[in-house]
């Protein structure tokens, strides 16, 4: 089993990490040194974990620490393994935006959408999620995002912009005073994390106690996915939509599929 890795403690393994890192499309902007476990290869081993799941469905832990199950999902980082299967539906009481919304992610998560090839965030439908900012190729969350805004409500909501940045939009989101602490079906959820690096998605549904939700992001094990996120400090939120949605919106789980095809990746 490979050692457990962490930030500035030599290791002959961070050489292997890195490899896999760059083999997945990460380090875009600024290579790392050559084996050693730097700032740069830390920043990119966290978003690497903000977008990977273990095979028991759950997302890894993003700490920069790479244990067994970053190690696994490093070595499983698409495909099948990458899935988790989850049966999503839209749950009752929502405002028209926001079932169109959610009905929109499904409809586009069912197709399915992946990267071809693994690590170049590009395929037909990911390069049409940058719309007409002229960029291709690039970590797309946030541009999915955007995208899917612009079908729904025909604008760009936060600052009528498409947006390409997680901590950008963020910011400007809380310049508008769009943020919430309470997330809804159709809010945008956002991770963040220091370096300018960060992650987002759709909240499609919430558990009954809060403490879980449901989304749809893309940019997650180089595919779009439905997923499950734990409601913790690590999450923002942004109501996107401001419809005056109330909480008064049907709660759920999300089973897993038991009628798996494994002819799609």
């Amino acid at each position: 089993m490979p050692n457990t890795l962490k930030r500035l403690i030599p290791d002959p393994e961070v050489i292997k990490l890195q490899q896999l890192l760059s083999s997945n499309g990460y380090f875009e902007e600024i290579k790392p040194s050559h084996g050693l476990f730097d700032g740069i290869t830390f920043d990119n081993a966290v978003l690497f974990q903000l977008q990977h799941i273990y095979k028991d469905g759950d997302p890894l832990k993003p700490d920069g620490v790479i244990g067994a199950k970053t190690w696994w999902a490093l070595k499983n980082p698409s495909g099948e393994k990458q899935r988790n299967h989850l049966s999503a539906s839209i749950p009752v009481g929502l405002t028209t935006k926001r079932h169109q919304l959610i009905e929109l992610i499904i409809e586009e998560h069912s197709k399915p959408v992946f990267e071809v090839p693994d690590g170049s965030n590009r395929s037909p439908d990911i390069d049409g999620y940058w719309g007409n900012t002229g960029v291709i190729g690039l970590a797309w969350c946030c541009a999915f995002v955007s995208w899917v805004l612009k079908e729904v409500t025909d604008s760009y909501p936060i600052a009528s912009t498409h947006h390409l940045g997680v901590q950008r939009m963020w910011r400007t989101a809380k310049l508008l005073n769009m943020t919430t602490e309470i997330p809804k079906p159709g809010d945008i959820f956002v991770q963040l994390f220091a370096g300018g690096k960060g992650h987002t998605g759709f909240v499609v549904a919430v558990t009954e106690d809060g403490e879980t939700i449901y989304t749809g992001e893309g940019n997650c094990g180089n595919r779009l996915k439905i997923g499950k996120r734990s409601n913790n400090s690590e999450l923002h939120f942004i109501d996107c939509l401001q419809d005056n949605q109330t909480l008064d919106f049907e709660r759920m789980a999300f089973d897993v599929n038991s009628t798996i095809d494994n002819t799609t990746r």
